[in-house]
C-alpha cells in the first residue's frame, strides 16, 4: 500500500489526466480512505467494551481489509478508479481493526511494561512488514508489471494469515461496564471531560501524526513525481522496515528510562530534520537516506504515543477511547494529504507539499510539552 500502489495509481491517473494530476488524485484517495468509518469508530468502540468484542471486531475488519487488498490484483492496472475504491475499503479495514488492537495493550501486562510492549509490537510489525515487502517487491522487480497483481495478493494474504493468531490466541478482557452502547458512549464522554490532559495529548497527537501519516502515504508518490525508479523506492522502503526493528526497540527503552513524552519529542525532532531534507531531495540516493532516517524515528513515535495514551484511559473503556485516538489519527491523515495535494495542484510541484508537513510537527511538539510524563500522578486525571 505504501510502496507499490501510490506510484502505480499516480502513473495510471497521469496517463489519463496528465501530470501532476496523479499525485493529487492519490492525495484525495488517501483522504477518502481515512474519512470512511470516522463516525462509526466511537460507537464500535463502545460496542466492543460493552460486549467484550474487541478481538471479534478486530478480526472482522482485518479480514475485510485483507480481502480488499487481494482484490486490487484484479482492479489494477485495468482501472485506477477501481483501485482507489478498493484502497479506501482496505484502509478503512486497517484503521478500524487497529482501534481494537490498540485497546488490547493495557490488558497485556502491568503499566510499567506498556512502553516496551508497545515498542515490541511495532518492532515485530516492522520485521514482518519488511519480509512481506521483500517478497512483494521481489516479484515486482523480477516480473515487472506482471508482478504487480501478485504483490497485492502477497500483502493481503500475509495480513489475513497473521490475523489468525490474534483472533484465536489473544484473551478478550472481561467487560467492566456492561450496558447499552449509546448510554455507555455518553458516560465515556462525561468521564473523558474530567481528563483535560487526555484532550491536550489528542490535539498534539492529531498534529504530529498528521505529518507522520502524510509522509507514509505520500512518500512513494512524491518519489515517483521526482522520477525516482520503482526499484529504488522499494529498496529504500524495505530499508525503512529493517532499520525500524532495532530503532523502535531502542525507543521502548528510552520510554522506560526517561518517559514516553521525551521519547516522542526526540522522534519529532528527527521528523523536522527529515522534512527539510525531503524538500531538498533530488537524487535516488537521497530517497534512501530519508527512508533510513524515517525508519529510525517512525516506530518510536507511534509506539510511545500508544503507550502514553494508554496511561490516560479509564480502565474498561479502552476500545471507546482508543477509537478517539484512532479518530484523531484519521482526521490528521485527512488534512495532511489534502494540504499536500492542494499545494501540489496550486503550484504544479510536489515539493511545495513537503513544507506543509513541517507545521504539523512543530505544532505537535509545542503542545506535547503540556502533557506530563506520568499523567496518572497529575490532579484531575
Amino acid at each position: 500500500m505504501t510502496a507499490v500502489l501510490p506510484p502505480l495509481l499516480v502513473s495510471l491517473a497521469n496517463r489519463e489526466l496528465g501530470a501532476p494530476a496523479g499525485t493529487a488524485a492519490w492525495g484525495w484517495t488517501a483522504v477518502a480512505g481515512l474519512l470512511l468509518g470516522v463516525a462509526a469508530g466511537p460507537p464500535l468502540g463502545a460496542l466492543a467494551d460493552a460486549r467484550g468484542w474487541r478481538v471479534r471486531l478486530l478480526g472482522i475488519f482485518a479480514f475485510l481489509g485483507a480481502g480488499a487488498t487481494i482484490a486490487l490484483a484484479l482492479a489494477l492496472p485495468v482501472s485506477w478508479r477501481w483501485g482507489a475504491v478498493l484502497y479506501v475499503v482496505a484502509a478503512t479495514g486497517f484503521a478500524s481493526a487497529n482501534i481494537f488492537y490498540d485497546a488490547l495493550l493495557p490488558a497485556l501486562g502491568p503499566r510499567e511494561q506498556w512502553d516496551e510492549l508497545s515498542a515490541r509490537g511495532y518492532s515485530y510489525g516492522y520485521l514482518g512488514g519488511g519480509v512481506a515487502l521483500a517478497i512483494a517487491g521481489g516479484l515486482v522487480v523480477r516480473m515487472g508489471e506482471r508482478g504487480l497483481p501478485w504483490a497485492f495478493v502477497v500483502a493481503g494474504a500475509w495480513w489475513a494469515v497473521f490475523t489468525v493468531p490474534v483472533v484465536t490466541a489473544v484473551r478478550e478482557p472481561a467487560p467492566e461496564h456492561r450496558g447499552r452502547v449509546w448510554a455507555q458512549l455518553a458516560a465515556t464522554f462525561r468521564a473523558a471531560r474530567r481528563r483535560p490532559v487526555l484532550w491536550r495529548f489528542l490535539l498534539a497527537y492529531w498534529l504530529y501524526n498528521d505529518g507522520i501519516g502524510t509522509i507514509i502515504k505520500m512518500a512513494a508518490a512524491y518519489g515517483a513525481e521526482l522520477g525516482i525508479p520503482m526499484s529504488h523506492m522499494l529498496g529504500a522502503l524495505l530499508a525503512t522496515q529493517l532499520v525500524g526493528v532495532p530503532a523502535t526497540l531502542a525507543f521502548g527503552a528510552i520510554g522506560r528510562r526517561w518517559g514516553p513524552r521525551r521519547g516522542i519529542a526526540i522522534a519529532l525532532g528527527g521528523y523536522i530534520a527529515i522534512t527539510f531534507l525531503g524538500f531538498a531531495m533530488r537524487e535516488a540516493w537521497h530517497f534512501w537516506v530519508l527512508a533510513g532516517l524515517v525508519g529510525v524515528v517512525q516506530g518510536g513515535a507511534q509506539a510511545l504515543s500508544r503507550s502514553l495514551f494508554a496511561r490516560l484511559v479509564p480502565r474498561g473503556r479502552e476500545a471507546e477511547l482508543f477509537s478517539f485516538y484512532d479518530l484523531s489519527g484519521r482526521f490528521a491523515g485527512v488534512i495532511g494529504p489534502a494540504l499536500f495535494a492542494l499545494a501540489t495542484m496550486l503550484t504544479g510541484s510536489a515539493r511545495s507539499g513537503v513544507l506543509v508537513v513541517l507545521v504539523t510537527f512543530v505544532g505537535g511538539l509545542w503542545l506535547l510539552r503540556t502533557v506530563p510524563d506520568d499523567p496518572g500522578s497529575q490532579p484531575g486525571i
